[in-house]
């Protein structure tokens, strides 16, 4: 993965290629994914990655209401080929929830199934 500069200064990490993340390790695929999510929620927020907590706050507190939501909907849908329901991504309890979902859906048992639809 790697990142690139935006008109305004901020990094933005290249979306990882969903064809790779089927072939790695289910633990690799979820750090993968857990570092692009929070790249795109900060990039999303205006912070820096690193500080966004993924497990101790539901989305909707770490700001991600329907517009930012819906943004992230879509960039998850285009970059990597699934389906993310937008009203539960806005109810997830957390972003790990999020990435937890996708990395099962995007490793080789998943494949048959591009629905991120966290429980």
């Amino acid at each position: 993965m790697t990142t690139e500069a935006t008109t305004d200064g901020t990094a933005t990490a290249e979306p990882p290629d969903p064809a790779r993340l089927a072939a790695l390790a289910p633990e690799e695929r979820r750090r993968t994914l857990d570092r692009y999510i929070r790249d795109e929620i900060g990039r999303l927020l205006g912070i820096a990655a690193d500080r966004v907590d993924t497990t101790g706050r539901t989305m909707y507190s770490l700001g991600i209401g329907s517009i930012a939501g819906l943004e992230l909907q879509c960039r998850l849908e285009a970059a990597l080929h699934v389906t993310v329901d937008l009203q539960r991504l806005l109810r997830a309890n957390s972003a790990a929830e999020l990435i937890d979902c996708l990395a099962g859906q995007l490793g080789p048992d998943g494949a048959h199934q591009r629905s991120a639809v966290p429980a």
